[in-house]
C-alpha cells in the first residue's frame, strides 16, 4: 500500500511543482508590466498583489511539505 501512496504523492508533488512554477511566472509577468507601466490606475498593482501573494503562498506550502525539484527527480 505505501507504493501506491509514494506514486500518488509523487503525482501531487509535481502537480504543485508545476502550479508554483506557473505562479512565479504570473507574478513576474505582472511585476515587470507595473515596472513599465506610464500610467496605472491600482489595477495592474492589485493584480500584481495577488499574483505576489499566490506565489508565497505557494512557497510557504512548498516549504511545509518538504518538496523540492530535486526531490521530486530522486
Amino acid at each position: 500500500m505505501s507504493w501506491f501512496r509514494k506514486k500518488i504523492r509523487a503525482e501531487y508533488d509535481e502537480r504543485f511543482l508545476q502550479e508554483l512554477a506557473q505562479a512565479k511566472e504570473n507574478y513576474l509577468m505582472k511585476r515587470h508590466l507595473l515596472e513599465i507601466s506610464y500610467d496605472d490606475y491600482g489595477d495592474l498593482e492589485a493584480q500584481m498583489k495577488l499574483a505576489e501573494s499566490l506565489y508565497f503562498f505557494y512557497i510557504r506550502e512548498a516549504k511545509q511539505r518538504r518538496v523540492s525539484l530535486t526531490t521530486l527527480r530522486s
